[in-house]
């Protein structure tokens, strides 16, 4: 992804980020522009990724099909997180029948109950956020001319700050990230594994 591609400003971390850093654009429908921008920051202990979805565009999508914006970033936040905790795996090396389908049963009726999510603080921004396996989840309607989420592994979500990044040189943006010692989200090798059953089991309590 090239920053000429973006023609919107992208939040991301405050804090200086001691290893690696990466770009990603978040796919929309086949033949679509992206729908927003996620910048990565992983080390050996953390990860956190920054996902910006221009105001605008999500709006105008929602009126087109008739849905509620903020309902649509709440399951933004659930769907994506689901997947960062389906790719938490380790083994079997197959997952078994009805496990996708449960996560996104998961995904869309946490998703309906967002309004009582716990809240968090991002600076002057308050958050919603929520929990799935190793991973801890908010997105935020308050800034600007953007929603913004904010997935964490490793790393709280409560008083994060986040800046806008004017300057993407920092984030490694047209290598491959498997090139570049396995760094992108689904292939981090440092990422806390864990067993099928386990995941189902978070599901049924959560």
């Amino acid at each position: 992804m090239e920053t000429s591609g973006t023609d919107f400003a992208a939040w991301g971390l405050a804090a200086d980020w001691p290893s690696s850093r990466w770009i990603e654009p978040i796919r929309g429908p086949r033949d679509r522009p992206s729908r927003g921008v996620r910048l990565c920051h992983a080390s050996d202990s953390a990860m956190v990724l920054t996902c910006t979805y221009p105001r605008a565009q999500v709006d105008d999508e929602a009126r087109t099909w008739g849905f509620d914006p903020v309902r649509e970033m709440a399951f933004e936040t659930t769907y994506t997180q689901a997947n960062l905790a389906l790719h938490q795996i380790s083994s079997p090396p197959e997952r078994p029948d009805g496990l996708v389908g449960s996560l996104v049963s998961h995904a869309c009726q946490r998703a309906d109950g967002y309004r009582d999510w716990p809240a968090a603080r991002w600076g002057e921004h308050e958050a919603k956020t929520t929990r799935l396996a190793s991973w801890h989840s908010g997105f935020s309607v308050a800034y600007p001319d953007a929603y913004v989420i904010v997935h964490a592994c490793g790393a709280g979500l409560d008083d994060i700050e986040l800046v806008l990044v004017d300057d993407l040189s920092g984030y490694q943006l047209s290598r491959d990230p498997a090139q570049l010692g396995a760094m992108h989200w689904e292939l981090w090798p440092a990422r806390p594994d864990f067993g099928c059953e386990e995941l189902a089991a978070m599901l049924t309590t959560a």
